[in-house]
């Protein structure tokens, strides 16, 4: 017969061994039914992956000629709008290249022009509207009427290849008259209408002459045409 205090430790063994299997945790999916653990279900990815998500978004590659012509076709009005402007800027780009390269147009005649060195003086080796000698002044009047610079010298004028010969009969205004001897230019006016020529006397600084002058008639030379 158990006595009563060994019947009061198995007891408490027992009770201490029940509490302890009700404590223990039960992992996920365990079925007491079956005695064992359910199968873990397989589930699809819900997300698509990324090397997936970067193709579907990646532009098929194509040079920019191409592009350009897709863009194009999808709006025709912005490509025509975008024609019509470049055109408009070449054209005006063309128009002042033109512009530039034309000489700059003279003010008034050319016999005006010249004029305005009349009662200057002559001094040699000078070319300016007081002082002047003829190569200088005719050097002047050339490069301020005409844009053509020329020698400072009447006869480097006369040897300037890109002066071409001119008759006595066929001058006209704005020709070079040169006057000396057979052997030596050493004097260079502009011819005017009305068979005359301004030129830088040595007597008379800046006149105009009559080209049947007693005095140059007979000391002409030729003429040479620049323009």
């Amino acid at each position: 017969m158990v006595s009563l205090s060994k019947l009061t430790a198995l007891i408490t063994i027992g009770t201490s061994l029940w509490l302890i299997g009700c404590s223990v945790p039960v992992r996920t999916g365990y079925d007491r039914r079956i005695g064992g653990y359910k199968p873990i279900p397989t589930s699809e990815p819900a997300e698509t992956s990324q090397e997936q998500t970067v193709q579907e978004q990646t532009v098929p590659a194509g040079d920019s000629a191409t592009v350009a012509q897709e863009q194009a076709q999808a709006n025709p009005d912005s490509s025509k709008h975008e024609n019509s402007a470049i055109k408009v800027r070449q054209a005006a780009t063309r128009k002042e290249a033109a512009r530039s390269a034309q000489k700059p147009e003279p003010r008034g005649s050319l016999e005006n022009y010249a004029r305005g060195w009349m009662g200057a003086k002559y001094v040699y080796g000078s070319a300016t509207k007081k002082k002047t000698d003829c190569s200088g002044f005719v050097m002047q009047v050339y490069k301020g009427y005409y844009n053509i610079a020329l020698d400072h010298s009447s006869s480097a004028m006369y040897k300037d290849s890109r002066g071409s010969k001119v008759s006595r009969g066929n001058l006209r205004e704005g020709d070079l008259v040169f006057f000396g001897s057979f052997w030596k230019i050493d004097h260079v006016g502009i011819y005017l209408k009305g068979d005359r020529f301004i030129h830088a006397s040595t007597s008379k600084g800046v006149i105009i002459s009559p080209m049947n002058d007693k005095y140059w008639s007979h000391k002409y030379q030729g003429g040479r045409r620049f323009k």
